[in-house]
C-alpha cells in the first residue's frame, strides 16, 4: 500500500484540528477510509475523532486536551494487560473493557467501563464506572469506584486500569466501598468467591460478549 501524508486529508479537517478556527458540523464518513491510511503517530487518534463526526473536537477546554490525547495514544501503543479503551462521543468520554484475570473468581468475564475525564484533568481524578455488575468490595452496586486516594496529576488512566485489574486478583477489604461484601470476603472467603463467579457468569459473560463488536477493540 502506498504511503500517505497529511496532504491526503481534507484541508478543512486539518484546519479544524490544528488551527482551531473553523466551525464544521459534519464530515463525510466516507473520508474515514482515507484518514485510516495516514502514516503518522496520531493516525489512530484522528481516525477515532473522524469516525465520531468531529463531536470529539467540540469538547470544552480549548478543543483538544493534549494530555488526554497523549494518554489515549500511549494506551493504544502499550495497553495494560487485559484492558482496552476507545473514544465514545467526546475526547473526555471513553469506554473501556477489562477481561477478568484467569487466576481470579472473575475469570472469563468481560467488564465494561464508562470513563469520564474532568475538565480539570489531570488535577481531578476521572470518573470510572463499571457498566457491568461486579461482586467486589471495592466496587459499589452502581459500579462506582473511589479513585481519589490513588490519583495525582502524574497518574494516568493506564495506571488506574492496572490497579483495577490487580484488584480483581487482590481485593482490598480494608478500604471498601461495599462494606457487606468486604465483611463476607474477610469472614467467608469461599462464599465470596462462589458469588463473584456467579455474578461474573450471569452479568459479564455471554450477554456482554455477544453485545460487543470486537472489531472496534482490535
Amino acid at each position: 500500500m502506498a504511503q500517505r501524508s497529511w496532504s491526503d486529508l481534507p484541508r478543512d479537517l486539518i484546519d479544524r484540528i490544528f488551527r482551531r478556527h473553523l466551525n464544521i458540523r459534519r464530515i463525510d464518513p466516507k473520508d474515514l477510509a482515507r484518514c485510516s491510511l495516514v502514516c503518522t503517530t496520531w493516525r489512530c487518534v484522528i481516525a477515532d475523532i473522524w469516525g465520531k463526526n468531529l463531536s470529539l473536537l467540540s469538547s470544552a477546554s480549548g478543543l483538544i486536551n493534549k494530555r488526554v490525547l497523549a494518554e489515549y495514544q500511549n494506551f493504544q501503543t502499550d495497553p495494560p494487560e487485559g484492558c482496552r479503551v476507545r473514544f465514545v462521543d467526546s475526547l473526555f468520554h471513553w469506554e473501556g473493557i477489562i477481561i477478568g484475570p484467569q487466576s481470579s473468581p472473575y475469570a472469563g468475564g468481560v467488564f465494561l467501563l464508562d470513563i469520564h475525564f474532568s475538565d480539570q484533568h489531570p488535577f481531578k481524578a476521572p470518573k470510572v464506572t463499571f457498566q457491568t455488575k461486579v461482586y467486589h468490595p471495592n466496587i459499589d452496586q452502581q459500579g462506582r469506584l473511589c479513585l481519589e486516594t490513588l490519583w495525582c496529576p502524574a497518574t494516568t488512566i493506564s495506571h488506574v486500569l492496572l490497579v483495577i485489574y490487580a484488584r480483581f486478583n487482590d481485593p482490598d477489604p480494608d478500604d471498601p466501598i461495599d462494606f457487606e461484601i468486604a465483611h463476607i470476603y474477610k469472614t467467608q472467603r469461599i462464599q465470596f468467591e462462589e458469588k463473584a463467579r456467579a455474578w461474573t457468569k450471569k452479568f459479564a459473560t455471554a450477554s456482554q460478549i455477544s453485545a460487543i463488536d470486537w472489531t472496534d477493540w482490535s
